[in-house]
Formats: structure tokens, sequence, C-alpha cells
């Protein structure tokens, strides 16, 4: 992934899980932002993500993310491939939590690329984790910990 990718991701990151800070939160900070942002556990993030995943997601890669003509499966066997299809969207290697998370903020959703908010992005990316049983850990997600969250070593 590129610099300027990163610095991008690893900023919007610190946002949505660090309640607005610009440097590294203990995992005690808000998710959000605001007077009224709280802690949100791993399971509220999940249900937010999988509300949001109905909304913004489900059109193009199914309503249990099974994919469609329109967009691959995130959700099952071969879904979130490490290494990109013959004739993807997608160009780069998906080796952690990080890389999909830093590639599904730059283009998706596709008809409006970006465009939602930074904790929106973590949600769903928790809520298509967890349906893919991966174990996001006790404490709550945070940049560090998309990190760590290997997909494919």
């Amino acid at each position: 992934m590129g610099m300027i990718k990163s610095v991008l991701f690893a900023s919007v990151c610190l946002v949505a899980a660090c309640g607005g800070s610009s440097s590294p939160k203990e995992s005690t900070e808000p998710t959000g932002t605001g007077p009224t942002a709280q802690v949100m556990t791993n399971d509220e993030l999940v249900a937010k993500g999988g509300t949001l995943y109905g909304e913004k997601c489900a059109k193009c890669h199914g309503d249990a993310g099974q994919g469609t003509e329109k967009g691959p499966a995130v959700v099952g066997e071969g879904a979130l491939p490490k290494d990109p299809r013959p004739g993807a969207k997608r160009q780069v290697v998906f080796s952690t939590a990080y890389d999909i998370g830093a590639w599904a903020m730059e283009h998706m959703p596709a008809d409006k690329p970006g465009s939602l908010a930074p904790e929106e992005y973590l949600a769903i990316l928790a809520f298509d984790l967890k349906a893919n049983g991966v174990d996001l850990g006790a404490e709550p997600l945070t940049l560090e910990g998309l990190k760590t969250i290997v997909i494919h070593p």
C-alpha cells in the first residue's frame, strides 16, 4: 500500500477508533466524535456494521455477503481473497484487516467511494470480519488492532 494511502487510512482510523484525536489512545477512548461519543464494544460495533452493511453494501455484495453480479462475496468461502481475482477492481493484496479497510475506504461503496464516515467503515469491516469467523479480540477494535488481525499470512 502506498505511503499516502497508509497515512490517510491511519488518520481516518484514528478518528474513528480514537474519538477524533490525531494520536493513538488507549482502548478506553470513544468511537466517534463529539460530546456524546461513547466507547463501543466489538459486539456493538458489529451490530452497527450489520445495519450499515444492509444499507450501503448489500445491493452489490448480497444480503448475506454472498456476492452478486455487481460485487464479489465478502462473506463465506473464497471471500476477501489474499490476491485480487483476474479482472477485479482491486489490485492490492489483502494480508491484514488494515489492508481491507484501507482499500474499502478508498473504493467503496462503488457508487460513492469514500462517502461514509470513518466510524462507519470501521463498523462495516468489523461486521464482515465477524461474519467470516475472524476473532476481533476482547478490546475495542482500533487501528493497531486492524494491523494485527491477519487474514492471509
